[in-house]
């Protein structure tokens, strides 16, 4: 199955990438609203940043599942979670609570090559447990392979180096044309973002070859 042109996939990229886009405007909009209020920025790079992210991550998974392991036929998300909503708050607290720890990390916070492809891969564990539950499969493991960890090292940080360079490009290049400023962070933040979308990727077709549907 080809998954980066799986209708699945290319919704959840969509939607991901306009959360994305989003999500420095907001920040901007806030941090001018509180300029004065120092405590509630630091709130919202230490707690709200992270939660939201946490949340993009979620909607992306469930989203690209069941192309984000490879299948083309796997029960509903639905059936999976089976009402209990609480499932869904546990995923959000552990991607929340790995952001926000990262965060605290100096150097490590402000490094999406690193925290997101960690708690992406988190959101994807979670549903791959849930879905080999409903299944009956016990020999499954959250360990996709050595030759695949390596992989999504690898992919993650030249991702993230090429996202840079060429996100830096293009939004100088609208900065110049629309004659504005700051359109450089706002592409570089979404790129970086969206490079690590492979890199998930990567890690749920690792667990997803764990299984023959």
């Amino acid at each position: 199955m080809n998954v980066i042109t799986s209708p699945d996939v290319l919704v959840a990229v969509m939607v991901y990438g306009l959360m994305a886009m989003t999500e420095p405007f907001v920040e901007s909009w806030l941090h001018d609203i509180f300029e004065t209020n120092p405590p509630f920025q630091w709130g919202w790079d230490q707690f709200f940043a992270p939660l939201l992210r946490a949340v993009m991550l979620v909607v992306f998974v469930y989203i690209a599942y069941p192309a984000l392991f490879g299948l083309n036929v796997a029960p509903g998300i639905g059936e999976l979670i089976r009402g209990d909503e609480a499932q869904i708050n546990t995923v959000i607290s552990v991607l929340f609570l790995a952001g926000f720890l990262a965060s605290l990390i100096p150097g490590l916070g402000r490094n999406p090559q690193i925290v997101l492809p960690i708690q992406g891969s988190l959101a994807a564990g979670y549903v791959f447990y849930w879905l080999t539950s409903y299944l009956g499969v016990t020999t499954a493991t959250f360990w996709p392979g050595l030759d695949v960890v390596l992989m999504m090292i690898c992919l993650s940080f030249f991702a993230h180096r090429l996202a840079r360079i060429g996100g830096k490009a293009f939004g100088d290049w609208l900065d110049r044309t629309l004659d504005t400023s700051g359109y450089d962070l706002v592409i570089v933040h979404t790129v970086e973002l969206l490079a690590q979308i492979p890199v998930i990727l990567l890690f749920g077709l690792g667990l997803g070859r764990q299984l023959a549907m």
